[in-house]
């Protein structure tokens, strides 16, 4: 991940991009991530507990990192608004 200040360094576009990448792979992951809860369900009434059950929760740390990430990008944005 990146630190605050290699953010500070970068231009307004390409903060603006970085927010843009990162909000649609945020978004592609949550899906997923709600895709595979749903197989691991159905998967757990037809045969039983197995690894499908267990993969989605792995992945919810990456939906919270991202947002993470998200966030610092738009305080940067924001922070450059107020001091121009």
């Amino acid at each position: 991940m990146k630190s605050q200040t290699d953010l500070s360094s970068l231009t307004m576009e390409e903060l603006q991009k970085r927010v843009k990448v990162a909000k649609t792979a945020t978004g592609l992951l949550a899906g997923i991530v709600i895709l595979q809860f749903a197989i691991g369900i159905y998967l757990t009434i037809k045969q039983g507990f197995n690894v499908f059950t267990i993969i989605p929760l792995c992945f919810m740390p990456l939906i919270f990192v991202n947002s993470t990430q998200i966030k610092k990008l738009n305080d940067e944005i924001a922070k450059r608004k107020t001091n121009t």
